[in-house]
Formats: C-alpha cells, structure tokens, sequence
C-alpha cells in the first residue's frame, strides 16, 4: 500500500511539474535606438516539444520624423529575418525562403509600428525535430545599405523547450515500476 502511495504523489508531482509549462507568460525584449524601439516576443517562455513558437518581431518610430527602411528584396512585408540557435550554433532561421530581387521600402511616420510575425514548428534546418533544451530566438530586418545598417538592430529572447507532458508522465510511471519491483524483490 506504502508503494501504491508513493507512486500516485510522484506521478502528481510530475503533473505538477509539467503544468507550468501550459501557463507560462509571453517572452519580449526591446531595444531603442535612435528613436526607434525594435521589440521581439515569442507567445510564451517555456513550450512544451513540438508546440509552435509564434513570434513577432515590431519596430517602433518613436520620434518625430520619419524614418525609411530599405531592402534589396521584397516584398516589404516579408522582410523579417528570424534565427532560432542553440549554444551559439544555429538550428533554424527563415533565410531561406524566395525572395523577389528588388528594391523596396516602407516608411514609418511618428508613433507609427510595423509587425512581422511568423511561427516556428521547431524542427531544424533538416527538418528534424529538436531537442529540449534553452534557445536563443532573434528578430531582424533584413537590410539594403551598410550606410542604414544602424536601423536593422537584432532583438533576441530566450526559450525553454521541455519534454511533454505525456512523456514525463511516461517516464515517471515507468520509475514508479522500476521502485515497486525492486520492493518486492527485496521482502
């Protein structure tokens, strides 16, 4: 009975554990500069393996003037670049995607953002699933000009990826086996 007891607070336990992961808040950072914030956010901080990781990248004017922003590929509204890495190495970005050549360029007027967003379904660049594990998740414009390249300011947040919550409950009922057989081996 002691061994039934013990299992079911430990299978509680890792449920608990696992919930956390299903309340956590929205992830964001910002940077300003020269009058202009540029913010990044991912819908959450921790994500359970194979959930989408939904991201916006905004870029703010905050002054008084307007403010261009150029690039050599359009359309314009595609123009957000994100990278996904790992320890410094890197596991995914959207680089890859067709992109027209040719000049294009939106214009932010005072108090006025503009949105990007995009969603990763965490596999790598293989299209392999990942890992669980933390990751460095960064916002960019893609840029034109080294003259203008002070106006494309990488934003980065951080994530945690964690195995689900079916796993753990796997994985936990499975030490539970493991601790009950070896009690009764040993009465």
């Amino acid at each position: 009975m002691r061994v039934l007891t013990m299992g079911v607070v430990g299978v509680v336990v890792l449920g608990l554990l696992a919930v956390p992961a299903q309340a956590t808040l929205v992830d964001s950072n910002s940077i300003i500069q020269d009058g202009i914030e540029y913010y990044m956010q991912t819908d959450e901080s921790i994500y359970d393996l194979g959930e989408n990781v939904e991201m916006l990248y905004r870029v703010t004017n905050l002054g008084d003037e307007d403010v261009m922003f150029l690039f050599n590929c359009g359309p314009a509204d595609d123009r957000c670049d994100y990278l996904v890495d790992q320890n410094g190495e890197r596991i995914w970005d959207n680089l890859r995607r067709p992109h027209t050549r040719a000049f294009s360029y939106f214009t932010l007027n005072a108090l006025e953002s503009m949105e990007f967003t995009l969603s990763w379904d965490m596999t790598d660049l293989d299209d392999n699933q990942i890992v669980p594990g933390y990751y460095d998740i960064t916002g960019v414009l893609g840029n034109l000009d080294i003259d203008y390249a002070d106006r494309y300011v990488p934003v980065s947040v951080y994530i945690q990826v964690v195995p689900e919550p079916a796993t753990l409950f796997l994985v936990g009922s499975g030490l539970v086996g493991v601790l009950s057989r070896n009690r009764r081996k040993k009465k």
